[in-house]
Parts: structure tokens; C-alpha cells; sequence
């Protein structure tokens, strides 16, 4: 049941998340690859009981971003390889060893302090290597790769190099480069590695939607397990059977009629071009609904669409409800979903306000209340 405390609410299908999964491990089955749920930012803003679902589910390869995101998955039961793809602090190594993630190394530095704290420990520390073929942040350089295992293995006899990776920076937009970046990394680490040895992994949603070729021995798996399109077309995801698996949701609190002529909102943005009906919703841009969606997106109420009207400001946005009959307090509406034989996707709010499904969904941490349905 909605915690009604909470203006905002979000709908998490768990069957569809499940089938998402499934999905993706079928195509990663025709080429050897399995699938690690990249589940940072909370998930992508679906919340942990999303990777506790993962995790009861079956599957067994995460990624997350920070240290402090790889222990709660542990304190929460999550079991299996917990990979730490954004590097690490000094001061949080010993953690990395407590809740056994497994690191990804940049850098020799990063490499020093895991084999200090797994001297200490006498625990033999399993690690990634990232290589950096064309993305710029994190990683070895390329033609520094060989060189720095042999001092790796030289020095550090103890860690042991599990898998090595790279990142696709281009993969939604720039074949071309993204073909480069794959071509650099083979020539390192040629054949299947995966076989008792190393695990190669590259491709991240995009990467492994559109370049099946270069799934290798595992692939990060972010947007498209939430059933989001990484390039931002749906029909990329939807082609492959993936569907969303969030819903979000809000209730009106206000409604009033308004005169012709009347401005609505910070800055008079909008002004009735005729007598109107006006709803208003207790939900803001502190609840992660981005400004520049004012008077730009639609929701969905009664099974029909509402345009946004006025600036939508930090509690509250207004929706015009004029030729809608019968809109009332309380009434339920969709921000994001499916309500009869339309729908609001993460897409279409990541077009309107020019940036990508990524960052509309990572807004959503915000919000508090997420229920399972």
C-alpha cells in the first residue's frame, strides 16, 4: 500500500525486472557472456530491494560505483562478486577486503594499498585492471598495459589479476570510435580469456545492444535491465523485449478554476489562453522533476494526457486539466508509466529536456517511497 506521507511514489515491477534479467542472460548465452547488473546511484533510483530482487533472482556479478554502495549491498545479504568500478580512497581499503568486493585498479598507487592491507590480512585480494582505450577517466593507458602487469606481478606477487576491462565512451552514438576502443583492447588480451583465466568485459548497455560481436566474457548491464534505452529511442530496448520496470506516480491536491488571462507560477511563465481547470501536484524539483520540464511535459490522469503548466517550482507543479472531466483531490497520476494505451517513458522526459535517460532516472533517488508490485 502507497505511504501516502509521501507526495511521490515509485512502482517497482518486479515481474518485468525478473524477465529484463532473463532476457539479457539469453542473449548473453549465444556469445559466452554473462551479465553483471551495473546497480550504482541506488540502483539507477529504483532502490536497493531492486538488487535484493536481482540477487534472490539468482544473479551473481554486480557493479557499483563507491565502496560505501558495495557494503550496503553485503548488509542487505547480496551475495556473489561485488565488482568496485569507480576506484577507491586510500582510507577505504580495508573495507574493500571486510566485505570482499572486488576492485578495479587504475592506477599502481591503487594496487600498493590492496596489497598492504592484504599483507596485514594474509588474504589473497582478486582484482580488475581497466584499461583506458579512448574514454579519458579512469584506466591504464593503452600502450602502458604490459609494462605495468609485469611490474604488477613483480611486485605484488600476492594479488591476483582476475579480469581486465575497458569503457565504451561512444557506444550510443559513434560506432566508428567504439569499433577503435574494442580493436585496442582484443590486441591486449587476444582469445577467450575465460576459460580458467581472465575475464574480458567491455560493453556496457549500449555496447551490448548494438555491437553483439564485442559481449566478450562478461558485459555491465545498467539502463537496459530497467528496461530504459541507453541511446534514448526506446524501440532499441523494446525490440529486444526489455521493458520498464518503474512506474511514478503522484496525487493531486488542489484543484481551481482559473480565469482567461490568468499567469501561472514563478516568472509568469504560463498565462490561461481561456477560462481553465488547474490541478495541482505536491511534487517539485526537489523531488527530482527537473525545471526545465516547465511547461514542456505531459502527465497521465484518467487515461489521458495533462500538460505541465507554469515553472514547475521546488513542491509544486500545476497541470491543466481543463478538458478533463471529473479531475478531482486525490486522483491519481503518472508521471512515468502506462495508463491505458499511452505512456510517459524516461525517454521522452530525457528529450524534453535535453539530457539523457540516464540522468532522468538518477534523479530519482530522491525519491523516497518505492513499492513493489
Amino acid at each position: 500500500m502507497v505511504n501516502m506521507r509521501y507526495p511521490l511514489w515509485m512502482e517497482i515491477n518486479r515481474d518485468r525486472l525478473r524477465s529484463n534479467l532473463t532476457q539479457l542472460q539469453s542473449m548473453g548465452d549465444e556469445s559466452g557472456s554473462r551479465i553483471m547488473a551495473v546497480v550504482k546511484a541506488d540502483a539507477y533510483g529504483h532502490g536497493i530491494d531492486t538488487v535484493v530482487s536481482l540477487s534472490e533472482a539468482g544473479l551473481r556479478n554486480f557493479g557499483v560505483a563507491s565502496v560505501s554502495e558495495g557494503e550496503q549491498l553485503r548488509k542487505r545479504g547480496v551475495k556473489g562478486d561485488i565488482y568496485l568500478l569507480g576506484g577507491f580512497f586510500s582510507d577505504e581499503t580495508e573495507s574493500i577486503l571486510r566485505y570482499c568486493l572486488t576492485p578495479v585498479i587504475s592506477s599502481m598507487e591503487e594496487l600498493a594499498q590492496l596489497n598492504r592491507y592484504s599483507t596485514e590480512l594474509q588474504n589473497c585480494t582478486c582484482f580488475h585492471l581497466k584499461i583506458d582505450t579512448g574514454m579519458g577517466r579512469m584506466g591504464i593507458l593503452s600502450n602502458d598495459t604490459q609494462e605495468f602487469l609485469a611490474r604488477a606481478k613483480k611486485l605484488y606477487p600476492s594479488l591476483s589479476l582476475s579480469g581486465v576491462m575497458t569503457h565504451f565512451s561512444c557506444a550510443e552514438c559513434y560506432p566508428d570510435h567504439t569499433k577503435k576502443q574494442y580493436n585496442a583492447f582484443v590486441r591486449l588480451f587476444p582469445g577467450t580469456t575465460d576459460k580458467g583465466g581472465i575475464i574480458r568485459h567491455c560493453c556496457n548497455s549500449a555496447g551490448f545492444l548494438l555491437f553483439p560481436e564485442m559481449r566478450l566474457d562478461m558485459a555491465r548491464i545498467g539502463i537496459a535491465l530497467y528496461g530504459v534505452s541507453p541511446t534514448g529511442d526506446p524501440t532499441l530496448t523494446r525490440g529486444c523485449g526489455l521493458r520498464p520496470v518503474m512506474s511514478l506516480k503522484a496525487r493531486v491536491k488542489f484543484v481551481k478554476n482559473l480565469p482567461e488571462c490568468f499567469p501561472l507560477g514563478y516568472g509568469a511563465t504560463y498565462v490561461t489562453s481561456c477560462p481553465s481547470r488547474i490541478a495541482v501536484l505536491p511534487v517539485g524539483y526537489s523531488q527530482g522533476i527537473f525545471r526545465s520540464l516547465s511547461n514542456r511535459m505531459d502527465v497521465l490522469i484518467r487515461g489521458r494526457r495533462a500538460r505541465v503548466v507554469g515553472a514547475i517550482s521546488m513542491d509544486q507543479m500545476m497541470i491543466d486539466v481543463t478538458g478533463i472531466p471529473g479531475v478531482e483531490k486525490s486522483d491519481e497520476v503518472l508521471l512515468i508509466g502506462e495508463s491505458g494505451n499511452d505512456e510517459i517513458t524516461v525517454e521522452e522526459l530525457a528529450s524534453l529536456s535535453g539530457t539523457i535517460p540516464h540522468e532522468i532516472l538518477c534523479s530519482l533517488v530522491r525519491v523516497k517511497n518505492k513499492v513493489f508490485i
